[in-house]
C-alpha cells in the first residue's frame, strides 16, 4: 500500500486537518482515484466535493492525470456549496441542475435579430458500439466561466452583433439528458449557423471540463482537446 497526501483549502482544513492521507494499493494511481477513494474514506467531505477541483505540482490535474506518492496533490473549492454559477453579464452558467433550454435561449433574444439558433448536447447511448449508461463532467469552474465568455467575445468579433449564451452542466448526466446549451441570436441565419458551430468547436477545445463516460463494462475520463491548463494563468 502507497500512501498519497492531499492538502486541502482553508474551509475544510479548519473543519478536518491540512492534510488527508489515503491508502492505494494499485500500481498507477489517477487523480480520479484519489478522489474517489477520498468519498470512500472521508464520507463526511463527500458534499463538499461537487465544483472542486485538485492541481498536481500548483498545476490543474484532469482526473486521468498519472500521480505518485511523492507528488504535491492539493484539493480547492471552485464555489464551495454551488449549485449554479452565473457570469456578471448573465450570458454564460454553470449548474449541477438539469438546463432549461429555453431560458438559455432567453437571454440572446433581441429585437433586432431575426434569426436565432439553440444547441442541445444530449448524452447519447451508443459510442463506437459501446453502450453508454451515463457520463459525469466535472470543471475548473472559474477558468470555464472565463472560457466560456472568451467564446462569446470571440464570436462578437467575427460577426458582428451576435448575442451568445452558454450554460453547461456538471454532475451526473444521463441518457437523454442535456449536458450543453448553447444559444446565439443575429440579424440573419448565417451567422446563427457559424457562430453556434465555432461556439461548439471551440469549448470542446478550450474550457476546462472533463467528462468520464460510464459503460456498462468500464469507463474512461475525456477532456478537453488542447490540455495543459494552469489555474494560475486565468485569462
Amino acid at each position: 500500500m502507497m500512501q498519497y497526501h492531499i492538502q486541502l483549502p482553508a474551509g475544510m482544513a479548519e473543519q478536518f486537518s491540512d492534510v488527508l492521507t489515503v491508502e492505494l494499493s494499485q500500481e498507477t494511481v489517477t487523480i480520479a482515484d484519489i478522489r474517489t477513494r477520498l468519498n470512500e474514506l472521508y464520507p463526511e467531505i463527500t458534499s463538499q466535493l461537487p465544483g472542486s477541483f485538485f492541481t498536481h505540482h500548483n498545476k490543474l490535474a484532469s482526473p486521468d492525470e498519472l500521480v505518485l506518492p511523492s507528488d504535491e496533490i492539493a484539493l480547492h473549492q471552485s464555489a464551495p456549496g454551488m449549485k449554479t454559477v452565473v457570469s456578471k453579464c448573465g450570458l454564460y452558467a454553470i449548474t449541477y441542475d438539469p438546463i432549461d433550454a429555453d431560458e438559455v435561449t432567453s437571454k440572446v433574444h433581441d429585437p433586432s435579430h431575426g434569426a436565432s439558433l439553440t444547441f442541445n448536447g444530449t448524452t447519447r447511448e451508443f459510442t463506437q458500439g459501446q453502450r453508454t449508461v451515463l457520463l459525469e463532467y466535472e470543471a475548473y469552474v472559474p477558468m470555464a466561466m472565463n472560457t466560456m465568455k472568451q467564446i462569446g467575445d470571440e464570436i462578437a468579433d467575427c460577426w458582428p452583433s451576435t448575442r451568445t449564451a452558454i450554460t453547461h452542466r456538471l454532475g451526473t448526466v444521463r441518457i437523454g439528458e442535456t449536458s450543453v446549451v448553447i444559444a446565439v441570436s443575429a440579424a440573419h441565419r448565417d451567422a446563427c449557423y457559424e457562430a453556434s458551430r465555432h461556439a461548439i468547436e471551440r469549448l470542446k477545445q478550450i474550457v476546462p471540463i472533463w467528462k468520464k463516460e460510464v459503460w456498462e463494462d468500464g469507463s474512461e475520463w475525456k477532456g478537453h482537446q488542447l490540455g495543459g491548463w494552469n489555474p494560475h494563468n486565468t485569462p
